[in-house]
């Protein structure tokens, strides 16, 4: 290992910049960020679901793999773009990496490409941008409140809704199984 990762780094920095710096900034082109907020924006609506018992629907997960794939996608596009093999690439990370452990000099900035570069598959941060953007479109919202077991009316339960927690009363006249309405401000 080595003389193909070196051929690879002066492959890569001839684009000027580190190694790094042709794909990143071909994740930072406007066709790219204009795929990405479509998805965002399509798929926000369903992200309004209240959830009492702190799961979230398996769609959101579903939803996540399609977003995780936009991103994998533009990779390897970009690296066909460039007339690098996948492998090829995964070996001179694996070669940074070892050199920058070795070195304790990251000259590349690997770790700081590798964290950006894998943010669209952290699943909390996934739900952060959804929920934003739903947000963005309201101020106070009417939401569907199943009342959890052994709960009944008057005491207070916490739901979630957009990320964020709420403390809600349970109205006169209902019990465990049953559903009612409530208005939460958005924060």
């Amino acid at each position: 290992m080595g003389e193909k990762e070196e051929d690879l780094l002066e492959k890569l920095t001839a684009y000027g910049g580190s190694s790094f710096e042709p794909i990143l900034q071909a994740f930072h082109q406007e066709d790219f960020i204009a795929l990405v907020q479509q998805f965002v924006t399509e798929h926000a609506p369903f992200f309004t679901e209240t959830c009492t018992d702190g799961s979230h629907p398996l769609v959101w997960t579903q939803y996540h793999d399609a977003y995780k794939d936009i991103f994998e996608n533009r990779l390897s596009r970009i690296l066909q773009q460039l007339d690098v093999e996948q492998h090829d690439f995964a070996s001179f990370c694996d070669w940074l990496k070892v050199n920058a452990d070795i070195f304790e000099d990251d000259t590349e900035g690997l770790y700081p490409f590798l964290s950006s570069i894998t943010a669209s598959l952290d699943y909390e941060a996934f739900l952060a941008v959804m929920f934003a953007e739903a947000r963005r479109t309201m101020d106070v919202q009417q939401i569907d409140v199943l009342v959890p077991e052994g709960a009944e009316s008057g005491q207070a339960v916490l739901v979630e809704f957009l990320g964020a927690q709420y403390e809600v009363m349970i109205p006169e006249g209902y019990g465990a199984g049953m559903v009612f309405q409530t208005t939460v401000t958005l924060p």
